[in-house]
């Protein structure tokens, strides 16, 4: 999409719908006004956004008429059933807190989001409508990445000896995200876009992209991040050898090769040894294996512990029916989306989210080339950011993964048409 294209796209959606790609272009700005909420709840812009994003979402729920329903509608509902009860027991528990109705927004985010990017995600020309605006919103984050590193950090933490810049955002996760976005969406359209412009100036997209992707990640130095850039660089490798162009492949191939040769050893000892450097001790037997992944396994053994000396009920349908204060276990405290999932809607809960993505994957052998990879690529992100966070807590992850689950859950007669809207 040209940006021309792309604003002609948005006019043709009402506002009801028009909403969420521009939400999504400032969502970054949003972010980094994250620190307000020191001074009150009100005043914090991601706040104010998480209590409108649901009311919208409901309205054109309302208004519009909904696709006929798919294996993958069905087995969103069957999970958010689930999900939803257990943010009925959290309100029958404390319905005047602004914590629980802050996890009641959180926690019902993916199931609101999903419906509602049904209404807005009706054709392949609606998918990269969305896609597009990601890649707007990177133009925010390559800004602020510039400053911190030419000029000043605005936020910095420590952690593992090394310095992350994180802007005015919450936690480095959030340049994380932006930076996984924006690659995932640039070598999709390399894909999408091979009959319509020259190799030339789709690898033009992919080298501007990955220039500020690969300075993102040497300054924020997460792990996750490292790893989904590297498995998307891989699929990228991978499509262009079996469908795209392997000239292409094996030119990024050298070219990696002769720059690690150079510069591999420095980049390995200064900014990934200091990452991992606890869970190698681990596997050399220095360090006990509750150490591993800096302390997580041990935190998960702790909580696990705990959760399975609950009563059964408590276990098969999560810890909000305990009716008491468990916000510590199903929020980001666990730093693992699963083990989240689990306390947070039981081993029925957890099972049916795992059958949702397991469904929703199948539909990989019904997607074209370029969206096949996009699934892939969006899989890999949800997956391994869910070891060691909780990206179904972040809005913006959110967004991106739930455009992607939605256009998967189109009928095949739409999925690779532009057509006309009908409401």
């Amino acid at each position: 999409m040209t940006f021309r294209e792309w604003t002609e796209w948005l006019r043709d959606l009402p506002w009801l719908l028009r909403w969420f790609p521009l939400l999504v272009v400032l969502r970054p700005l949003v972010d980094s006004l994250y620190f307000l909420k020191q001074v009150s709840p009100l005043a914090s812009p991601p706040y104010l956004i998480g209590v409108l994003t649901p009311i919208l979402a409901i309205s054109a729920l309302v208004k519009f008429r909904y696709p006929p329903f798919g294996k993958v509608d069905k087995a969103f509902v069957h999970w958010s059933i689930i999900v939803l009860l257990n943010c009925f027991f959290l309100l029958l528990y404390d319905p005047l807190s602004i914590l629980t109705i802050e996890f009641l927004l959180k926690l019902s985010l993916p199931v609101y989001l999903f419906f509602f990017l049904r209404l807005l995600i009706r054709d392949l020309r609606d998918l990269h409508g969305v896609l597009q605006s990601f890649l707007y919103a990177g133009i925010f984050i390559a800004g602020i990445l510039l400053f911190e590193v030419l000029v000043n950090p605005i936020g910095v933490e420590e952690s593992r000896g090394l310095q992350r810049i994180q802007g005015s955002f919450g936690d480095v996760v959030s340049y994380g995200m932006y930076i996984t976005f924006a690659i995932t969406a640039a070598t999709y359209f390399y894909f999408s876009r091979n009959h319509l412009l020259a190799q030339k100036k789709r690898l033009i997209l992919i080298g501007v992209v990955a220039f500020f992707g690969v300075l993102g990640l040497v300054n924020i130095h997460h792990t996750a991040t490292y790893t989904v850039f590297i498995l998307i660089t891989f699929l990228f490798l991978l499509f262009n050898l079996r469908k795209g162009s392997p000239s292409i492949a094996f030119a990024m191939i050298i070219i990696v090769g002769v720059a690690m040769s150079y510069f591999g050893s420095g980049i390995v000892e200064e900014k990934i040894t200091p990452l991992i450097q606890t869970d190698l001790a681990v596997y050399s037997g220095d360090e006990d294996t509750d150490r591993l992944l800096h302390g997580r396994v041990g935190r998960w053994r702790v909580m696990l512990e705990k959760f399975s000396s609950e009563s059964v009920p408590v276990q098969f349908f999560g810890y909000p029916l305990k009716f008491d204060y468990v916000y510590q276990f199903i929020g980001i405290g666990s730093h693992n989306d699963f083990v989240r999932m689990l306390f947070a809607t039981g081993i029925l809960g957890l099972i049916l989210y795992v059958r949702l993505l397991f469904v929703v994957f199948r539909r990989n052998n019904l997607l074209g080339p370029a969206q096949r990879f996009l699934l892939y690529a969006t899989f890999a992100a949800l997956l391994f950011y869910s070891i060691s966070v909780t990206p179904t807590f972040y809005a913006p992850f959110m967004y991106f993964t739930m455009a992607v689950f939605a256009y998967t859950a189109l009928p095949e007669n739409l999925r690779l048409q532009w057509k006309n809207r009908e409401y």
